[in-house]
């Protein structure tokens, strides 16, 4: 899986990352600063059991022979102060030592030789002390160190990440679920588990998937229970205008009764919320033969099929999208009808178009909600408001998206892309 940083678990995966890192080396560098002055206070302590050894062996009877690097001079051999060693010396050093020394010890700095060397002159004496400089090289160096802050660094980040990635894995799968809801798909009850906050979200989540599943099947088997009831009735009104002596009465109350057919069947075709489980078919094969049942109609559709072979989609599906939208062209808009597939970076697209008004721009957002006409500018017979309705949950179900615009020629274009990896799970 190709982690990206856009993500929660990417985000927190560079979170954890970054503050590991900087917290562990933060850590060394604090640590190389104290061993620095462990360095400076061993030194010290060094240089001081080293003087007060030159005082020892120069006070013994009989006095007792000094180093080559130490000697004793009634005058000292260099004039440069000791709290201005040259840059490159260690500067700390000095200082701290001169800071340990009596009070009115006079301190000058030899720094010509390979070795440089103090000259003192202790308050309780009469002649200078030349000694060397030592600077002890304990405890070891800090590099020995690195390798193991890595080490543990890494095993940190590793643990953590693997901590990330189950938080985040709920987050994900909710909005898998969360997709599928969106296309109108069974959502099964989601495992809760995470932190608390987590598990309340996702008990939340089940129970308003729940709720939408319960009040959709409610509407279903409302309007399917109204639309069955009507058919008898209607059935009836059709028998008694076919017995009617008056031919215009009769077909005008047949007119009517087919237009309530027609409405009790969008009922039924909405309330069928379940997905089919018939095999796909080429679309483009398929809108040949609606074109041609169409064209039995005398409605004139018109097509540019680009997609190919590969662009298929359950058949049912299929025919209610493109009849509901050539039923709405024809009776909201104005032929001829263009129906148009292509392949496009996106997914497939299938596009339906006429020439007719459109419809008003403050109207697009509303026009796929059930129920909604915009009447009086798009009423008619025999709709109800629920062509679009359909038409988007088929979409949707399907795995696509829909959009709806005015084309700047005059007319409605709607337009549906279907991606390819989304249409392949949906079928």
């Amino acid at each position: 899986m190709k982690l990206r940083i856009d993500t929660l678990f990417g985000r927190m995966a560079l979170l954890i990352a970054a503050v590991l890192v900087i917290s562990h080396f933060s850590w060394l560098a604090i640590l190389r600063m104290d061993r620095r002055q462990q360095q400076i206070d061993y030194s010290v302590d060094q240089m001081m059991f080293q003087l007060d050894s030159i005082e020892r062996a120069l006070d013994a009877k009989p006095p007792v022979a000094l180093p080559s690097l130490i000697e004793v001079s009634e005058t000292p051999g260099v004039d440069q102060q000791a709290g201005q060693p040259n840059p490159g010396r260690p500067r700390r050093l000095v200082e701290q030592f001169t800071r340990r020394l009596p009070q009115g010890t006079e301190v000058r700095l030899e720094d010509e030789l390979s070795t440089p060397r103090l000259w003192i002159k202790l308050p309780n004496r009469n002649r200078w002390i030349a000694m060397p400089i030592l600077f002890v090289h304990n405890p070891p160096p800090d590099n020995r160190l690195m390798p193991g802050v890595v080490l543990v660094v890494g095993v940190a980040i590793i643990f953590a990440l693997f901590v990330a990635w189950q938080i985040q894995r709920p987050v994900r799968d909710m909005a898998e679920a969360a997709e599928k809801l969106s296309r109108q798909q069974a959502v099964p009850p989601l495992r809760e588990r995470g932190p608390h906050e987590l598990r309340q979200l996702i008990e939340r989540f089940n129970r308003m998937v729940a709720d939408l599943f319960r009040i959709d099947q409610e509407r279903n088997t409302m309007l399917a229970g109204i639309a069955h009831d009507l058919k008898t009735p209607l059935a009836r009104l059709r028998l008694r205008a076919e017995m009617l002596s008056d031919p215009k009465a009769a077909a005008g109350v047949t007119r009517d009764v087919e237009s309530m057919s027609a409405i009790v069947e969008q009922f039924l075709t909405f309330a069928q919320s379940s997905e089919p489980t018939a095999r796909p078919v080429p679309v483009d094969k398929r809108i040949h033969e609606l074109a041609a049942s169409f064209l039995e109609q005398e409605r004139h559709v018109v097509l540019e099929l680009m997609a190919g072979d590969g662009f298929r989609m359950i058949a049912t599906q299929l025919d209610r999208i493109i009849g509901n939208l050539v039923d709405n062209a024809y009776a909201y808009g104005e032929p001829p009808v263009y129906v148009a597939t292509a392949r496009t970076h996106e997914g497939w697209r299938l596009t339906v178009e006429d020439q007719g008004p459109g419809i008003p721009e403050d109207a697009i957002e509303r026009v796929t909600m059930p129920f909604v006409r915009l009447d009086p500018a798009r009423g008619g017979n025999a709709h109800s408001g629920l062509g679009l309705a359909i038409v988007d949950r088929l979409v949707r179900q399907g795995g696509g998206r829909l959009s709806i615009s005015n084309r700047e020629e005059g007319g409605l274009r709607v337009e549906m892309v279907f991606p390819f990896a989304a249409l392949a799970q949906a079928a």
